[in-house]
């Protein structure tokens, strides 16, 4: 392992913001820091070694990184290459913003448990972050530009987590199930895994999920399963047959029919919308 500090960055530079590309690697190069950092995926699939477990990473993955953490990246399988783009701030940075906007709250970097530090972004929460990132990259990468990046990235995961929340009450379980079921493969499992991971009868959840949230756990784990498709179309090569079972769906039928409901548009319109050309 190897260790990275902010005294290698250039002097003028009060943070970094690049994309990286990886390949397969057995065993992913680990290094330090003595930094913060976030990161999220782009393309691909890729493996997150952190602090010795292997994670999963897929399109919209996006991981907040803590000052005491150890991790590595590789693509997951021989086949695969993983994108992904990476900003880096001094800790401190993220220590005035949370006694600024977040006193006497234990939330994002404070999360030893990266389960809590995890998120997994729609395609319109990606290209809301290029667009901030495209900001950043315009201008002077000093303090100013780099708590404004970092203050509107926390800003979206706020509104994200409130979003899922749905409301104060809502158990913690629940919340741990909803943002669990929104990461591949667990939505492949369909309702069973979802109920598996709250860790109560399907009764329970359902009748939680009627009261708290107004929806069933079908209507999520659909809902997990569709985000994470159009992401596929997106980014992949995948043909839209593939996409749908590896989702979970075994008729391609009501794959398309919910597709078409949520997006306003068949899958195939959708890949050609989001600027992917070279498909039939």
């Amino acid at each position: 392992m190897f260790n990275i500090s902010t005294t290698d960055w250039p002097k003028a530079y009060a943070c970094t913001y690049e994309a990286y590309n990886y390949s397969y690697v057995p065993s992913p190069l680990v290094h330090s820091q003595d930094y913060h950092e976030f990161f999220w995926i782009e393309r691909g699939r890729g493996c997150h070694l952190l602090n010795g477990e292997r994670r999963l990473m897929e399109s919209g993955y996006f991981a907040l990184i803590r000052a005491d953490d150890s991790h590595g990246f590789s693509a997951w399988n021989p086949s695969d290459q993983v994108g992904l783009i990476n900003f880096a701030f001094p800790s401190s940075l993220w220590e005035k913003i949370r006694r600024e906007f977040f006193i006497d709250q234990v939330c994002f970097f404070d999360h030893l448990d990266i389960e809590k530090r995890e998120y997994q972004l729609s395609s319109d929460d990606r290209e809301r972050l290029r667009q901030m990132g495209n900001d950043l990259a315009a201008g002077r990468w000093n303090s100013t530009n780099a708590a404004a990046f970092l203050l509107g990235v926390l800003a979206l995961l706020d509104n994200r987590d409130r979003e899922t929340s749905a409301s104060a009450t809502t158990p913690e379980w629940l919340t741990h199930a909803l943002r669990r079921i929104e990461t591949w493969p667990n939505f492949v499992g369909g309702v069973p895994e979802f109920v598996r991971i709250a860790g109560r009868s399907h009764e329970h959840v359902s009748r939680d999920c009627r009261r708290l949230l107004n929806t069933t756990p079908r209507e999520i784990v659909n809902h997990a399963r569709l985000n994470w498709a159009s992401m596929q179309l997106e980014t992949s090569q995948k043909e839209i047959l593939e996409i749908a079972h590896e989702c979970g769906f075994e008729n391609l039928g009501h794959f398309y029919k919910l597709f078409k409901t949520h997006y306003k548009t068949t899958p195939r319109q959708y890949r050609i919308k989001r600027g992917i050309t070279q498909f039939p």
